[in-house]
């Protein structure tokens, strides 16, 4: 299914847990999610097809990242149960390490029934403070084997959607949603040129709103194709 990524210190639950209901019914089981990110160094080729691949680490034409985080505010669990249009929602907010598997990020209550057209939603909100939604930073290296540092700074209200797999829940058992981030697929449809000739400040290729904002505005639209989500028991 189509459609449109840290307590900020320690991670809130209890109260914070919103569903339809607030409360566990008999006949529900636990659906908790963790972030697992994969996949760290991408090609970057001269033709847009040929970057976004899985490739060594600091290999020529490539892009390693070292360091990321993103501050998600809300996930929303969305499908289809008995034709009819479901919605559970996780309204805590989480600091997620993008190098490390995350801690378990809270649960919700589900009821038993079959979901199918699942998506994720992983609501970012827009920060008024120094505490950037979505950061990244890494190491590009051309063709010649040249290193120059990049860093991708994101701070705008967002919904990252994450397809996932069906679910059949049958209101015993406990489920965990795997959310794999796979950062290669950050850098699709990113060629060479693009960052060749990317502005440098003080030597490094910042990414931003008001930085090189083609890429930008590519890296941005990269958030909707660069997560996927399954369920394990």
């Amino acid at each position: 299914m189509k459609s449109n990524l840290f307590t900020y210190g320690t991670i809130l639950l209890g109260s914070a847990l919103i569903l339809s209901s607030c409360q566990k019914n008999t006949g529900d089981g636990k659906l908790a999610y963790q972030v697992k990110p994969a996949n760290f160094t991408a090609s970057i080729a001269t033709t847009m097809s040929g970057s976004g691949l899985v490739v060594n680490v600091n290999s020529n034409s490539s892009l390693t990242w070292t360091s990321g985080k993103m501050n998600i505010a809300e996930i929303d669990f969305e499908a289809k149960k008995d034709k009819i249009e479901t919605e559970y929602q996780l309204k805590t907010p989480f600091s997620v390490d993008l190098l490390n598997l995350s801690p378990v990020l809270g649960n919700i209550s589900i009821p038993d029934g079959t979901y199918d057209e699942v998506e994720l939603k992983l609501s970012l909100k827009k920060s008024t403070n120094s505490d950037i939604l979505l950061t990244l930073k890494g190491n590009y290296t051309d063709a010649a084997g040249s290193k120059t540092p990049v860093e991708f700074y994101f701070n705008d209200d967002f919904e990252i959607e994450v397809e996932a797999e069906d679910l059949v829940a049958d209101g015993t058992t406990d489920y965990l949603g795997l959310i794999n981030v796979q950062l290669n697929k950050f850098l699709t449809n990113v060629s060479s040129a693009n960052l060749d000739q990317a502005i440098r400040t003080n030597g490094i290729i910042i990414i931003s709103a008001t930085s090189n904002m083609d890429l930008y505005n590519t890296l941005k639209g990269n958030l909707n194709v660069f997560s996927d989500c399954d369920f394990k028991n």
